[in-house]
């Protein structure tokens, strides 16, 4: 059986709207604080920030926003899998899983799924 690949597409924007969602469900509770003394209110701000950026880059002919912000999407749940390293490793690692993986397959592929 051959794989849809008109499909990828739809695939790709679903995949971002995806990660719009949980980004806006999991960390925009945080933002409204304005802590910026805190380390969480620069995470939470970079999360929605990237989030909006990798949706404004599907819409661009270059693949430079969406890769970009794949990158940042795919880093900065490593940054907070470390900070929990000792703590919350289990229970939290499907919260920063499911933007790792949605970023890294963002910044290898780009625009030209």
């Amino acid at each position: 059986m051959k794989p849809f690949t008109s499909g990828s597409v739809i695939a790709a924007w679903l995949l971002r709207l995806t990660v719009a969602g949980f980004v806006y469900l999991n960390y925009a509770k945080g933002f409204p604080a304005f802590d910026l003394k805190s380390f969480s209110f620069y995470i939470h701000s970079a999360y929605l920030a990237f989030a909006v950026l990798l949706i404004v880059g599907g819409f661009m002919q270059k693949p430079s926003l969406t890769v970009l912000s794949g990158l940042f999407l795919f880093i900065l749940p490593i940054v907070l899998l470390v900070r929990s390293f000792p703590d919350d490793l289990l229970s939290g690692m499907m919260l920063y899983l499911i933007p790792l993986s949605a970023g890294f397959f963002f910044f290898t592929a780009g625009n030209n799924n």
